[in-house]
């Protein structure tokens, strides 16, 4: 069977889901789509090939454009990109002195720029090697593609090849506080477990990779927290080898996340916040303007249909009539035809009885003479 499925009764959380599907998995290839987004045509076809022709590609992504619920994009892929600082031109010259692997996670840094599950595509190795998704609500996949980078070279395909469905219903979309501490907790530990060569002092990029990350960095609202959390376990660096993140207790405390909260009011990050809900608003009202012009629309077609039903109906009238008509023709005709047999038929008698009476005088006429 080439498709499999599988469902549970209660909801086991993103990363539970996805875990089980990747060790579900039996191909060659994984890729993820999550229930809301759409994949377009040839993405996977572009995607494999790409990885195909890199073998040393570890993953590949492509750009994105968000969809409302109707699946009309509201925000291309071009405005998106946009959005996201380019590391390269920032570094300038600088940026000669990085890997690829190295700038890669400097931009996952700044931004999750590739943005969601959904577009992943990797080899099978690949996941036995960075490992599975980690017990983040929010951050899984931020926190996936930050190990996956640090360990491997990605391709970005520079076409728009998926719709991301954004509406209110997104995870994302739930607590602000939770969101961001989880953020923070996810960002200090990635930190703290994985040597970055391009943020050492020694690093010949170093300065321009601090410039980049002090413009750049966003951990929207919770860098104070970001920094206690590097700051405390500082002195006990680890990697992470279990599923459950370093900092679990913190973004699951009650406490914690109402303070961030409350940061989140105060912090000069909260502009980065505001304009996440200010896109949003402008999405989301972008959104209802589309409906509402499909609602105009659709009461237009409705017109229009009612138009075309009457003028069809009205055809149909004309068409009995012309058919009565053409029946009533056709019946003139037999008639006619009748009519012009008969008349044939009795001029034709005429004529014969005629012609005997004209022989008969004839004939006696001569008779008299000879007599």
């Amino acid at each position: 069977e080439r498709l499999r499925r599988y469902r549970h009764d209660t909801n086991q959380g993103a990363h539970a889901t996805l875990n089980e599907a990747l060790r579900l998995a039996r191909g060659k290839f994984i890729a993820i789509i999550n229930s809301d987004d759409v994949y377009y045509p040839a993405r996977l076809q572009k995607a494999v090939s790409c990885l195909t022709a890199n073998q040393h590609l570890g993953a590949c992504f492509t750009r994105y454009d968000f969809i409302d619920k109707t699946g009309q994009v509201v925000r291309d892929s071009d405005s998106l990109t946009a959005d996201f600082p380019d590391i390269v031109k920032s570094l300038g010259t600088a940026a000669e002195a990085l890997e690829r692997n190295e700038l890669q996670v400097m931009s996952l840094l700044a931004r999750n720029y590739l943005h969601t599950t959904s577009n992943l595509i990797c080899r099978r190795e690949v996941i036995d090697l960075v490992g599975t998704f980690r017990r983040f609500r929010y951050v899984h996949d931020h926190d996936f593609f930050l190990r996956l980078s640090h360990r491997f070279p990605i391709e970005v395909i520079p076409e728009s090849l998926l719709g991301y469905r954004f509406h209110a219903a997104n995870t994302l979309a739930e607590s602000a506080a939770a969101s961001v501490a989880e953020t923070a907790a996810m960002l200090a530990e990635f930190l703290l477990t994985h040597e970055l060569k391009a943020m050492r002092h020694d690093s010949p990029a170093f300065l321009a990779v601090l410039g980049y990350l002090l413009d750049n960095f966003r951990a929207y609202g919770a860098d104070r927290l970001v920094l206690l959390l590097v700051l405390a376990e500082a002195g006990d660096c680890r990697r992470p080898d279990s599923a459950m993140p370093m900092f679990h207790d913190c973004f699951s405390d009650e406490g914690i996340m109402s303070r961030v909260g409350s940061l989140l009011h105060k912090d000069r990050a909260v502009e980065d916040l505001c304009w996440q809900r200010s896109q949003a608003t402008k999405w989301w009202e972008e959104t209802q303007k589309r409906g509402n012009q499909l609602t105009r629309m659709r009461v237009r077609q409705d017109r229009v249909g009612k138009k075309l039903w009457e003028t069809r109906q009205a055809l149909h009238e004309v068409q009995g009539t012309l058919h009565e008509i053409q029946s009533t023709l056709e019946q003139t005709e037999r008639q006619l035809a009748w009519w012009r047999e008969k008349y044939r038929r009795t001029l034709t008698a005429r004529i014969r009885r005629v012609a005997r009476i004209l022989i008969n005088a004839t004939l006696k006429i001569s008779r008299n003479r000879n007599q």
